[in-house]
Protein backbone atom coordinates (compact mmCIF):
# COMPACT_ATOMS: atom_id res chain seq x y z
CA UNK A 1 0.00 0.00 0.00
CA UNK A 2 1.33 3.37 -0.74
CA UNK A 3 2.41 5.15 2.31
CA UNK A 4 -0.72 7.69 3.52
CA UNK A 5 -0.12 10.08 6.37
CA UNK A 6 -4.12 10.14 7.23
CA UNK A 7 -4.51 6.39 7.60
CA UNK A 8 -5.64 6.97 11.03
CA UNK A 9 -9.00 8.90 9.94
CA UNK A 10 -10.51 5.72 8.53
CA UNK A 11 -9.77 2.34 7.16
CA UNK A 12 -8.93 1.17 3.49
CA UNK A 13 -12.15 -0.71 3.18
CA UNK A 14 -14.10 2.61 3.48
CA UNK A 15 -12.53 4.51 1.70
CA UNK A 16 -12.13 2.49 -1.26
CA UNK A 17 -15.42 0.82 -0.81
CA UNK A 18 -17.60 3.85 -2.02
CA UNK A 19 -17.22 3.79 -5.78
CA UNK A 20 -15.81 6.08 -8.27
CA UNK A 21 -12.56 8.06 -7.15
CA UNK A 22 -15.45 11.43 -7.16
CA UNK A 23 -17.54 9.42 -4.55
CA UNK A 24 -14.34 7.81 -2.47
CA UNK A 25 -13.28 11.72 -1.77
CA UNK A 26 -16.58 12.86 -0.81
CA UNK A 27 -17.40 10.27 1.43
CA UNK A 28 -13.87 10.00 3.14
CA UNK A 29 -14.34 13.96 3.47
CA UNK A 30 -17.56 13.39 5.17
CA UNK A 31 -16.93 10.55 7.46
CA UNK A 32 -13.61 13.03 8.51
CA UNK A 33 -15.59 16.42 8.95
CA UNK A 34 -18.19 13.90 11.24
CA UNK A 35 -15.69 12.67 13.56
CA UNK A 36 -13.91 16.06 13.75
CA UNK A 37 -17.21 17.66 15.09
CA UNK A 38 -18.40 14.97 17.56
CA UNK A 39 -15.96 15.75 19.84
CA UNK A 40 -16.88 19.25 20.29
CA UNK A 41 -20.13 20.16 22.90
CA UNK A 42 -21.49 23.12 23.67
CA UNK A 43 -20.75 26.30 22.43
CA UNK A 44 -17.78 25.53 21.27
CA UNK A 45 -19.88 23.26 18.71
CA UNK A 46 -22.52 25.76 17.75
CA UNK A 47 -19.63 28.90 16.87
CA UNK A 48 -17.39 26.17 14.82
CA UNK A 49 -21.41 25.47 13.02
CA UNK A 50 -22.17 28.77 12.47
CA UNK A 51 -18.80 29.96 10.85
CA UNK A 52 -19.48 27.28 8.76
CA UNK A 53 -22.94 28.32 7.56
CA UNK A 54 -21.12 31.99 6.90
CA UNK A 55 -18.26 30.52 5.34
CA UNK A 56 -20.77 28.24 2.65
CA UNK A 57 -22.80 31.69 2.59
CA UNK A 58 -19.74 33.74 1.41
CA UNK A 59 -19.16 30.88 -1.59
CA UNK A 60 -22.77 30.65 -2.57
CA UNK A 61 -22.75 34.44 -2.99
CA UNK A 62 -19.60 34.58 -4.59
CA UNK A 63 -20.67 32.27 -7.17
CA UNK A 64 -24.48 33.21 -7.50
CA UNK A 65 -23.53 37.23 -7.96
CA UNK A 66 -19.92 37.83 -8.37
CA UNK A 67 -17.19 38.83 -6.69
CA UNK A 68 -17.96 43.13 -7.27
CA UNK A 69 -21.51 42.03 -5.20
CA UNK A 70 -19.64 40.38 -2.08
CA UNK A 71 -20.07 42.10 0.86
CA UNK A 72 -20.28 41.14 4.67
CA UNK A 73 -24.17 42.74 4.24
CA UNK A 74 -24.66 40.29 1.78
CA UNK A 75 -23.64 37.58 3.50
CA UNK A 76 -25.35 37.66 6.88
CA UNK A 77 -28.68 38.24 4.79
CA UNK A 78 -28.09 34.87 3.20
CA UNK A 79 -27.10 33.07 6.65
CA UNK A 80 -30.11 34.49 8.75
CA UNK A 81 -28.40 36.85 11.04
CA UNK A 82 -27.09 40.60 11.37
CA UNK A 83 -24.16 41.81 9.90
CA UNK A 84 -22.68 42.36 13.41
CA UNK A 85 -23.44 38.72 15.24
CA UNK A 86 -21.41 37.90 11.13
CA UNK A 87 -18.54 40.24 12.28
CA UNK A 88 -18.35 38.53 15.70
CA UNK A 89 -16.90 35.95 13.70
CA UNK A 90 -14.95 37.74 10.78
CA UNK A 91 -14.26 41.52 11.47
CA UNK A 92 -13.94 42.36 7.98
CA UNK A 93 -14.37 41.69 4.37
CA UNK A 94 -11.05 40.87 3.68
CA UNK A 95 -10.71 38.43 6.81
CA UNK A 96 -13.85 37.14 5.18
CA UNK A 97 -12.71 36.09 2.22
CA UNK A 98 -9.55 34.59 3.73
CA UNK A 99 -11.24 32.26 5.81
CA UNK A 100 -13.47 31.09 2.80
CA UNK A 101 -10.64 30.35 0.66
CA UNK A 102 -8.82 28.77 3.33
CA UNK A 103 -12.42 26.59 3.95
CA UNK A 104 -12.76 25.38 -0.07
CA UNK A 105 -9.01 24.51 -0.10
CA UNK A 106 -8.50 22.77 2.83
CA UNK A 107 -11.64 20.96 1.61
CA UNK A 108 -10.10 20.20 -1.74
CA UNK A 109 -6.58 19.64 -0.16
CA UNK A 110 -8.22 16.98 1.71
CA UNK A 111 -9.77 15.05 -0.11
CA UNK A 112 -7.21 14.60 -3.04
CA UNK A 113 -4.41 13.57 0.61
CA UNK A 114 -7.23 11.10 1.11
CA UNK A 115 -7.44 9.93 -1.84
CA UNK A 116 -4.00 8.58 -1.12
CA UNK A 117 -6.04 5.24 0.34
CA UNK A 118 -7.01 3.90 -2.32
CA UNK A 119 -3.69 4.30 -4.79
CA UNK A 120 -1.56 1.81 -4.69
CA UNK A 121 1.77 3.60 -6.56
CA UNK A 122 2.43 7.03 -6.97
CA UNK A 123 1.48 7.22 -10.69
CA UNK A 124 -1.85 6.06 -9.71
CA UNK A 125 -2.30 8.95 -7.06
CA UNK A 126 -1.49 11.61 -9.48
CA UNK A 127 -3.82 10.50 -12.52
CA UNK A 128 -7.14 10.16 -9.43
CA UNK A 129 -5.70 13.84 -8.90
CA UNK A 130 -5.57 14.77 -12.06
CA UNK A 131 -9.10 13.06 -13.02
CA UNK A 132 -10.22 14.49 -10.08
CA UNK A 133 -9.69 18.21 -10.52
CA UNK A 134 -10.22 17.99 -14.17
CA UNK A 135 -13.61 16.84 -13.38
CA UNK A 136 -14.37 19.18 -10.75
CA UNK A 137 -14.19 22.07 -13.30
CA UNK A 138 -17.08 21.06 -15.07
CA UNK A 139 -19.22 21.78 -12.04
CA UNK A 140 -20.88 24.91 -11.86
CA UNK A 141 -19.43 26.04 -8.24
CA UNK A 142 -15.91 25.81 -9.53
CA UNK A 143 -16.36 27.22 -12.42
CA UNK A 144 -17.56 30.49 -11.19
CA UNK A 145 -16.09 30.10 -8.07
CA UNK A 146 -12.29 30.33 -8.94
CA UNK A 147 -12.35 32.79 -12.13
CA UNK A 148 -14.07 35.04 -9.78
CA UNK A 149 -11.57 34.93 -6.82
CA UNK A 150 -8.83 35.37 -9.44
CA UNK A 151 -10.76 38.24 -10.70
CA UNK A 152 -10.52 40.11 -7.28
CA UNK A 153 -6.97 39.33 -7.00
CA UNK A 154 -6.80 41.60 -9.89
CA UNK A 155 -7.23 44.57 -8.28
CA UNK A 156 -6.50 43.70 -4.40
CA UNK A 157 -3.13 43.05 -3.48
CA UNK A 158 -4.35 41.15 -0.48
CA UNK A 159 -6.36 39.06 -2.22
CA UNK A 160 -3.85 38.37 -4.26
CA UNK A 161 -1.57 36.91 -1.75
CA UNK A 162 -4.01 35.06 -0.52
CA UNK A 163 -4.62 33.45 -4.00
CA UNK A 164 -1.17 32.69 -4.38
CA UNK A 165 -0.52 31.02 -1.17
CA UNK A 166 -3.25 29.09 -1.70
CA UNK A 167 -1.83 27.51 -4.60
CA UNK A 168 1.34 26.89 -2.95
CA UNK A 169 -0.17 24.04 -1.03
CA UNK A 170 -2.40 22.43 -3.83
CA UNK A 171 0.75 22.76 -6.43
CA UNK A 172 2.71 20.79 -3.04
CA UNK A 173 0.88 17.39 -3.89
CA UNK A 174 2.30 17.24 -8.05
CA UNK A 175 5.62 18.44 -6.49
CA UNK A 176 5.83 15.82 -3.87
CA UNK A 177 4.49 12.83 -6.32
CA UNK A 178 6.45 13.98 -9.03
CA UNK A 179 9.65 13.53 -6.70
CA UNK A 180 8.11 9.68 -5.85
CA UNK A 181 8.15 8.74 -9.30
CA UNK A 182 11.54 10.09 -10.03
CA UNK A 183 13.70 10.41 -7.42
CA UNK A 184 16.68 12.09 -9.71
CA UNK A 185 14.53 14.92 -10.40
CA UNK A 186 15.67 18.31 -8.44
CA UNK A 187 13.76 20.22 -6.11
CA UNK A 188 13.20 23.29 -9.17
CA UNK A 189 11.89 20.96 -11.75
CA UNK A 190 9.84 19.22 -9.33
CA UNK A 191 8.66 22.87 -8.73
CA UNK A 192 8.25 23.13 -12.31
CA UNK A 193 6.01 20.19 -12.54
CA UNK A 194 3.52 21.38 -10.44
CA UNK A 195 2.92 24.67 -11.96
CA UNK A 196 2.83 23.36 -15.18
CA UNK A 197 0.03 20.64 -14.16
CA UNK A 198 -1.78 23.42 -12.31
CA UNK A 199 -1.45 25.35 -15.06
CA UNK A 200 -2.74 23.30 -17.70
CA UNK A 201 -5.54 22.16 -15.66
CA UNK A 202 -6.60 25.77 -14.61
CA UNK A 203 -6.31 26.94 -18.38
CA UNK A 204 -8.95 24.90 -19.03
CA UNK A 205 -11.62 25.99 -17.23
CA UNK A 206 -12.95 28.39 -19.99
CA UNK A 207 -13.25 25.67 -22.29
CA UNK A 208 -14.57 22.90 -20.68
CA UNK A 209 -16.20 24.22 -17.42
CA UNK A 210 -19.81 24.32 -16.42
CA UNK A 211 -22.36 24.68 -19.55
CA UNK A 212 -19.05 25.40 -22.28
CA UNK A 213 -18.63 24.14 -25.33
CA UNK A 214 -16.20 21.56 -24.70
CA UNK A 215 -17.65 20.15 -21.49
CA UNK A 216 -17.76 16.57 -23.21
CA UNK A 217 -13.88 16.59 -23.76
CA UNK A 218 -12.97 16.19 -20.10
CA UNK A 219 -12.05 12.61 -20.13
CA UNK A 220 -9.79 13.63 -23.04
CA UNK A 221 -7.98 15.97 -21.87
CA UNK A 222 -7.36 13.77 -18.35
CA UNK A 223 -5.67 11.63 -20.37
CA UNK A 224 -3.61 14.52 -22.52
CA UNK A 225 -3.02 15.84 -19.21
CA UNK A 226 -1.55 12.76 -17.07
CA UNK A 227 0.23 11.61 -20.33
CA UNK A 228 2.37 14.90 -20.73
CA UNK A 229 2.76 15.01 -16.58
CA UNK A 230 4.30 11.49 -17.08
CA UNK A 231 6.43 11.67 -19.84
CA UNK A 232 8.15 14.68 -18.28
CA UNK A 233 8.88 13.03 -15.08
CA UNK A 234 10.05 9.89 -16.02
CA UNK A 235 11.87 11.46 -19.02
CA UNK A 236 13.55 13.63 -16.59
CA UNK A 237 13.03 16.20 -19.63
CA UNK A 238 12.32 19.17 -17.38
CA UNK A 239 13.41 23.10 -18.00
CA UNK A 240 14.81 23.77 -14.09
Amino acid sequence: MYEYAFMGFLTYTQACNTGNIWSKALAIKQVNQDKNAGGKKGPYKAGLERQKQILEAARQLLVEEGGHNFSIRKVAKLVGISPGNLQHHFATRDELLSAMMDHVISEYLLSLEEMKICSDSPKAYLLSVIEFVTRDLCTKETTVFFPELWSLSNHDENIDALMQNMYVDYRMIYQNTALQINPSLTTEQCQNIGLFISSMIEGFTVFIGYKKPFTEKCDAMVKMIYNASIHAIESGEVPA
